[in-house]
Parts: structure tokens; sequence; C-alpha cells
């Protein structure tokens, strides 16, 4: 037998059950998506929805967040650098890594759509203390590893943009600021840093295309 609609329709960006406290959440409950089962339209009668660019948007904002770790200025940097000394030849490593990148988000945003929780969550649910503790001072780690090329590389492209004017420390401090910027650029809900990250990245694109046009790389010595 078939569960009614209400046991299979359950709330994809945001889940919480009566018994537990409300969790805090980024999203407006008028934004919160009901998952509809493959057999459920059959058996409980239940209609499909027609297409929504609204919904559709709700699912493309946070895909623009996590393109940031594509994009972010140390990325950017070292890619550059890549280029530069190494040319062409490590073109098929940046499409492999790509593709490896892109599976494992992949995975991760199942992992989150499936459970309604972050990583963070499900491993402080799973492992024991001494297994969390050794995954937080890897976390840290790596996140300070991962700052450390972004906070620079935005210092380096502050001192081009401003021909030497900013030194490489005053584009540290600036870069800084700009954490707490976006913090409180947050308060203001995530649809508004989803809708300033859309922006700054169709500039990134568009700035690319420029790029690529002005240097005209061969299409031969691209595809080999």
């Amino acid at each position: 037998m078939y569960p009614n609609s209400h046991e299979q329709s359950q709330p994809l960006l945001l889940k919480v059950q009566e018994d537990e406290k409300p969790r805090e959440t980024a999203y407006q409950s008028s934004e919160k998506i009901v998952v509809v089962g493959i057999d459920e339209s059959v058996h409980c009668g239940t209609e499909v929805p027609p297409f929504s660019w609204k919904k559709l948007w709700l699912f493309t904002g946070p895909g623009f967040l996590m393109s940031i770790g594509f994009l972010d200025p140390g990325n950017i940097e070292g890619d550059l650098q890549a280029g530069a000394i190494a040319g062409y030849s490590l073109l098929w490593l940046l499409m492999w890594a790509t593709a490896m990148g892109l599976l494992i988000q992949l995975l991760s945003a199942r992992l989150g759509v499936a459970t309604g929780k972050h990583l963070a969550e499900l491993c402080r649910e799973e492992y024991p203390r001494w297994a969390r503790n050794v995954l937080w001072v890897m976390a840290e780690f790596a996140l300070i590893g991962s700052d450390i090329q972004e906070v620079i590389g935005s210092a380096i492209a502050i001192r081009i943009l401003s021909n030497g004017v900013v030194p490489l420390w005053g584009g540290v401090v600036i870069t800084a600021l700009d954490c707490f910027i976006l913090l409180f650029l947050e308060n203001y809900g995530v649809r508004s840093l989803e809708a300033f990250f859309a922006v700054l990245i169709g500039i990134m694109a568009l700035s690319f295309a420029w790029m690529f046009g002005e240097a005209k790389p061969s299409g031969e010595e691209l595809l080999v």
C-alpha cells in the first residue's frame, strides 16, 4: 500500500518536526517547496505543479553561492599564474579537477536534500567526540590554508587595479573588511546575497569573455 500524500510530501528547503525546536533558516516560509513522489500523482490524485520561473530561481540562487568556490580571487590568481608559466599543458588537469569538484558538490547537495542537515550536523551525530574534534581541527586548517590564497589574491588584485597606490597590506585589510560587509548584507536575507553574487559573477563572465577575445588563443592548441 502506498502511504498518503502527507507522509510522502516533505519540504525540500526546510523540514521541522513537531517534536523538534524550529531551526534557524535563511529562507522564508513561503519558499518551501514540496517534493512529490513519482507514483504519488497516480495513486493519490496529486497534480504535478506547472513550471515556474520563481521556483527555478529558488534552486538557481544557491548555485551562485556555491560557484564562488570556483571563482574566488585565490583560484583565479592561481589559474592565471599556472597558465602564464605552463601555457596549455595543464588544461587536461583543469578539466578533470572541474569534473571532480562538480561531482563532490553534487554528492553534497544530495546529502543535504535527503537529510535536511549540513555536513557538520551529520558528522556530530554519526561520529564519537574524539573523531569530531579531529574533523574540526582539520576543517580549521583547511579553511586557513584556503583563505590565505584568497586574501593574498585579492590584495594583489587591488594593488594591480590601483596601479600600486594601495600596498599589499592595505589590500589585505580591505579584503578583511569585505567579509564583514558580506556578513552585514546577509541580514537583509540570503536572496539579497544571492542576487549580489549573481551580479558579480555576471560581471566576471563578461570580463573573461572580453579578455578571451583580446588574447585570441589558438583553437588548435586549446583542443590538442
